[in-house]
């Protein structure tokens, strides 16, 4: 028998985090693939889930982004702090680390829309409208999530540069 939630709604939107908002351990927040990666699989241990609570992660590994599938799109990652509406009907994607304590790169901006955000948008007929920041539609009004240092305009503007027609 699975442990995960199936999905049965259509998906609406594509919801992006940094991965320190479900993962606090202090190694979570460190700037290294040694640390980040290791330590998200750890706390899916700890919390005594099927797998990580994202469909996708980003991560940087030495000088190049990878994007890793965490659950299959069927499942619902479930959120305590985010409207059941919003969980059955999203995407949830993570980049790895803390946005809160670092700049986000130009780079991963690019990697997140092209390689990522675009093809979603695409497949699902959605428009960029529908990327929401977890800290937008979270309960919790004291959460950054995905980060102080994260910005949306340059994410959008990433996603419309690169859009697939």
């Amino acid at each position: 028998m699975s442990l995960m939630k199936i999905r049965h709604s259509k998906i609406k939107y594509i919801i992006i985090h940094h991965s320190v908002c479900q993962y606090e351990n202090s190694e979570s927040k460190i700037d290294s693939a040694t640390f980040q990666t290791n330590y998200l699989y750890s706390n899916v241990m700890q919390l005594k889930q099927p797998d990580v609570n994202y469909h996708y992660i980003i991560d940087k590994i030495k000088d190049e982004y990878y994007i890793t599938i965490g659950r299959p799109l069927f499942s619902l990652c479930d959120f305590p702090d985010i409207s059941p509406d919003y969980n059955r009907s999203s995407i949830h994607i993570a980049l790895l680390g803390s946005y809160d304590f670092k700049i986000v790169e130009r780079r991963t901006y690019e990697i997140l829309s092209y390689r990522l955000i675009n093809s979603l948008l695409k497949q699902f007929s959605l428009n960029p409208s529908r990327i929401l920041l977890h800290k937008d539609i979270s309960d919790n009004k004291t959460l950054t999530c995905p980060g102080d240092f994260f910005d949306k305009n340059a994410l959008i503007s990433n996603i419309r540069r690169f859009i697939i027609k």
